[in-house]
């Protein structure tokens, strides 16, 4: 059972506050970029304040030792897997996991990799987050869509244990450990958004946080402080955005109004300084930690923040993204248009059933829902990994009473939706 008396002692042992510095963010101009063929780059890592690497939709892993000045490609794997995280322990030790039945491990920096996943049992549908709390503690979960899991290594990834996690979640997106038996898990829960805990190595967990609505997501987690813990909320609804926040150490979470409702991005500097992205919108900054917000047009699609202090960052998303008080000459925001997609419903209104067409510019994951018209998730009609091309998907409207609703179709490159008509 989790006490609060635990979670504060080992969130307090496990860190240090930084005093905050003035620091601006720019784009790095030769950072790998979003393309028909490199993705979103989903992911960004350093161990310092020099020494990086990222990992794109387009199945590569890039590697910088300059801090993101110039980077080389490390890994291209074809056909394209989407990696969604990546995480070193060391300058030797790293893992990256795809949204592809792939987890990659490397002992000599990135130099190689070695897809592991098939000694595991069963195989991961799809590792979206990695955290390494030791020098031999492993963890991944997964993945985004059902079935939600949790892998352990205790011997730096040579084997593992894979965990069902269904009784408490739907799909796991994010995990970080702040020391080998305590750390915290989120993504969509049973009825909400969720945030699980452990203290005992994941044997067990406890829900700290519950969202109430269906098919919500919390997206990203981040120890600010030993105390201060904030996390992004993706929610279906499209018109009340919401964070979440603990300022005991992670026991417990509140919502706080936020200005975009598909927030996946999350970071803050300090308790009070912070920002939010998501596919589609720019970048909000707040400074009164998350009161109130103000828009800066800069960068997009935002999946990942990465703070080393609370004067250095890094961000990805279209580009990657440096947060730090170094002087530069490279300060245009970087304002790359995320890809143009529609798709389309016939019929609308429908009776019976009705089909989803759709154009792909590269290989993608598709999860379309059924919503309410504010934005509850009533029924998940259709999941599959697609490659790049013209698809149709055929959905069967039997025990859908007559109504209005949206039908909500996500992505790795974004969230769309339409009203949608049942007779």
């Amino acid at each position: 059972m989790l006490t609060k008396q635990f979670f504060l002692f080992a969130a307090c042992i496990c860190g240090s506050l930084h005093l905050f510095a003035q620091s601006t963010w720019k784009t790095l101009p030769y950072s790998p970029g979003i393309s028909n063929t490199e993705g979103r780059i989903d992911d960004v890592f350093f161990l310092n304040k020099t020494e990086g690497w990222c990992a794109s939709g387009g199945g590569n892993i890039y590697h910088t030792s300059n801090g993101g000045d110039s980077w080389t490609k490390q890994l291209a794997v074809l056909p394209n897997p989407y990696f969604r995280c990546i995480e070193f322990r060391n300058p030797q030790l790293g893992f990256a996991g795809t949204l592809d039945k792939k987890l990659f491990r490397s002992t000599d920096g990135g130099t190689t990799w070695t897809n592991i996943a098939p000694n595991i049992t069963p195989i991961p549908q799809a590792v979206c987050g990695l955290s390494i709390p030791t020098d031999s503690t492993v963890y991944a979960v997964g993945e985004w869509d059902e079935p939600a899991f949790l892998l352990k290594s205790n011997d730096a990834g040579l084997t593992w244990t894979n965990k069902s996690m269904a009784t408490q979640a739907k799909g796991l997106v994010d995990v970080l450990f702040i020391s080998r038996d305590t750390g915290w898990v989120s993504g969509m829960g049973i009825g909400g958004a969720t945030i699980l805990g452990t203290v005992d190595g994941g044997a067990t967990f406890t829900e700290l946080f519950n969202s109430g609505f269906s098919g919500e997501y919390v997206w990203k987690l981040q120890r600010v402080t030993p105390l201060v813990w904030v996390g992004s909320i993706q929610s279906m609804t499209f018109t009340n955005g919401r964070m979440v926040k603990s300022t005991d150490g992670g026991l417990t979470w509140n919502t706080l109004p936020a200005p975009i409702s598909d927030m996946q991005g999350i970071g803050f500097a300090t308790p009070l300084r912070g920002w939010i992205g998501d596919y589609n919108s720019g970048f909000y900054e707040t400074k009164d930690g998350g009161s109130t917000w103000n828009f800066q047009f800069f960068g997009g699609n935002y999946n990942r923040f990465y703070f080393l202090d609370s004067t250095f960052a890094y961000a990805s998303g279209n580009r990657i993204y440096k947060f730090s008080p170094e002087s530069s000459s490279i300060i245009e925001a970087d304002r790359s248009p995320n890809e143009n997609f529609d798709f389309e419903l016939n019929p609308n209104p429908a009776t019976g059933q009705t089909q989803v067409r759709f154009n792909l510019s590269q290989p993608d994951n598709i999860r379309i829902s059924l919503l309410s018209t504010n934005g509850v998730e009533l029924r998940n009609l259709h999941k599959r990994h697609y490659d790049m091309g013209e698809h149709s998907v055929q959905i069967d409207l039997a025990n859908i009473p007559s109504g209005t609703y949206l039908i909500w179709m996500q992505r790795n490159h974004g969230l769309f939706t339409k009203p949608f008509v049942v007779r």
